[in-house]
């Protein structure tokens, strides 16, 4: 049973009018225009906001015959001009023209100053679209809807509406009062617990009591409202009735011996700890497997102190293989969590771990709490793995434990190891781009540039609306770079324009498209406003700087490209795979005029490169240098 305990927020009331409603609202205003239509008006409540119901209660036809107040009489004509500015106003209010609803409800109360259900709209919109501080406004609203239910006291719509601002005002009284009426034509969960919420917050306890057993007659005793009930009691500082509420609900169901346990966490959160452990052992001996009753006693030994004992009942639960999964997994996790809480020995925590993962598992939770455990005790990668395996022992697909298996991999740079996970993950999860991405890495990284392309192909297949489309610019992009290393040029610059179309600022994409551009001395202008946007989102990226550096020299722009490559060494380390930069510098400084720097970065770039293909084309270099001297 759902129960209700908070007052809903005043907002901006919609209606949920059919367009089949709204089409016969406009046809009737065609007829009255034409004069056709004879018959009396009736005034009726054509609206309701969204804080209360939208169907009438049976027997309640609000009309003029039902008024309190002294209607304004019309004359027939007038009656008719009335129906067609309210009923414009509602088509207005519809399509959210707010002024224009506004002008034609006031139109239509000159009319008739006492209309209830215009004068309920216009109180609705006056309190919706008014800011706090508008306080003449808001009051004119209070004051037009309390006219419109005066107009209309059968009506539950008006009542609702006006009661839920009043709540929302914290005038709890009047609500109160309101809410009541409406409770003695509609008496159900919904109004009843509104009225308990009210109660409750204006501090009438007794009022709230009494609410809450007229909801019991309605719908018979349960859970939440017998715990309302207690805590209701206790802000009244009556325990003996607060606990009689729940053992009023022990004998209203006593084969459910939840209810038994609830009553004795009740009392151990409110320092009543023998009751507490008297009743925990009385439904053990009743029903010893009973998993509500094993949890509340293992936390009620361990607040008590008694680790011989907590440990015990926690052996018996997590490794009885009667126990529901649910609490063996609480108990488990209750141990984990405070062994990591207090930096306890790591050792009887996965001590237990094993020998209930020794048993039959009926998912992988108990697993991956293993795992968790291992994370935060921040354990070695082997035993992290050791857990994952074990996960994926149990539930093959779970892609998570995967993914992470990959992490680690990578992390060690075991390509064999990454390549193998992946092409499992493609068979389990065949629609997660990673494994591609990762797999096609690999092949590269191993030279098997064919295979990796293949595999990089699959992966493009399975992009669609939903991939992520960062992950999708970076296989394409890598795709290219594979395709370009083996001489496939125009595949592997089509590939780097679908890279751009899923991410313009994949980085590493419009370098190396932009390098490989440069080194077929293909689109340089192109290549160049590419590596320029590397260059500006990262000044500091000795590999962007060098490309946008080669880009420039390629065109001729000799001081520019010198200042680049300068700025390019000042943070490239003296490693082989940087050997090219330093090669660029001295080809960018000979031609720059400054043979003797050229000298110094060949030089440098031989002792780096371990190329024999490089080798020899510096040495011819250096050699053309010397000569020229």
């Amino acid at each position: 049973m759902k129960q209700t305990s908070y007052i809903p927020e005043w907002h901006k009331p919609r209606t949920s009018w059919s367009p089949a409603l709204l089409h016969w609202c406009g046809v009737l205003l065609l007829v009255m225009a034409s004069g056709v239509l004879t018959a009396c008006h009736t005034a009726k409540p054509l609206v309701k906001p969204d804080t209360v119901a939208m169907t009438a209660p049976k027997g309640v036809k609000p009309n003029r015959q039902q008024h309190t107040g002294v209607a304004t009489q019309v004359n027939y004509a007038a009656g008719r001009r009335f129906d067609a500015l309210f009923l414009e106003a509602i088509r207005q209010k519809e399509a959210e023209h707010i002024d224009a609803e506004y002008e034609l409800l006031d139109a239509a109360l000159k009319i008739r100053p006492d209309a209830p259900e215009a004068l309920y709209e216009m109180g609705v919109l006056k309190l919706s679209y008014s800011m706090y501080s508008d306080t003449l406004s808001r009051a004119q609203g209070d004051t037009l809807l309390r006219r419109a239910v005066e107009l209309e006291p059968g009506n539950c719509y008006f009542k609702e509406t006006l009661a839920t601002y009043l709540a929302n005002s914290a005038k709890f009284a009047e609500a109160i009062n309101l809410y009541e009426e409406i409770a003695e034509n509609k008496e159900n969960e919904e109004t009843l617990s509104t009225l308990i919420w009210l109660y409750k917050t204006s501090g009438d306890y007794a009022g709230a009591i009494r609410t809450i057993e007229r909801l019991e007659k309605l719908d018979g005793r349960s859970e939440p409202l017998s715990m309302e009930k207690f805590q209701t009691y206790l802000a009244m500082k009556d325990d003996e009735h607060a606990y009689q509420a729940i053992e009023d609900l022990c004998a209203e169901y006593p084969y459910d011996l939840r209810y038994r346990v609830l009553l004795g966490d009740l009392y151990d959160q409110h320092g009543y700890h023998e009751q507490a452990l008297d009743i925990y052992r009385d439904v053990l001996t009743a029903e010893p497997d009973n998993s509500y009753a094993q949890i509340s006693l293992l936390a009620y030994y361990k607040a008590a102190g008694a680790d011989s004992l907590y440990l015990d009942l926690l052996n018996r639960v997590v490794l009885n293989p009667r126990t529901q999964s649910g609490a063996r997994l609480e108990a488990m996790r209750g141990f984990a969590v405070d062994n990591v809480r207090n930096g306890g020995d790591a050792a009887p925590v996965l001590a237990l771990f094993r020998k209930a993962l020794a048993e039959p598992q009926e998912n992988r939770d108990m697993a991956e709490m293993l795992a968790d455990y291992m994370a935060e005790k921040r354990m070695p990668d082997d035993s992290l793995l050791t857990a994952m395996h074990t996960i994926l022992s149990i539930e093959p697909d779970y892609t998570k434990a995967r993914l992470q298996i990959l992490r680690i991999m990578l992390q060690r740079n075991n390509m064999d190891q990454v390549a193998a996970t992946c092409r499992e993950g493609e068979l389990y999860d065949p629609a997660e781009l990673t494994f591609y991405y990762y797999e096609g890495t690999a092949l590269y990284r191993m030279g098997r540039d064919h295979e990796a392309i293949r595999q990089l192909q699959h992966g493009v297949e399975r992009i669609d609306e939903s991939t992520d489309r960062e992950l999708a610019s970076d296989v394409y992009a890598l795709m290219g770079d594979v395709m370009h290393g083996v001489g496939l040029k125009e595949d592997a610059y089509a590939a780097y324009d679908h890279a751009l179309t899923y991410n313009a600022n994949n980085l590493l994409c419009l370098n190396n498209f932009a390098y490989f551009l440069s080194i077929d001395r293909r689109q340089l202008d192109k290549a160049e406003r590419m590596s320029r946007r590397t260059v500006e989102a990262e000044g500091d990226n000795a590999v962007y700087l060098d490309t946008y550096a080669w880009i420039l020299y390629l065109k001729k722009q000799y001081a520019q490209a010198d200042i680049y490559i300068k700025e390019a060494l000042r943070y490239t380390e003296e490693v082989a795979e940087n050997a090219s930069i330093f090669e660029h510098a001295g080809d960018i400084a000979y031609s720059a005029g400054n043979r003797h720097a050229a000298f110094g970065y060949w030089r440098k770039a031989l002792s780096l490169t371990t190329d024999r293909t490089a080798k020899r084309r510096v040495q011819r270099k250096l050699y053309h240098t010397r000569r020229t001297r």
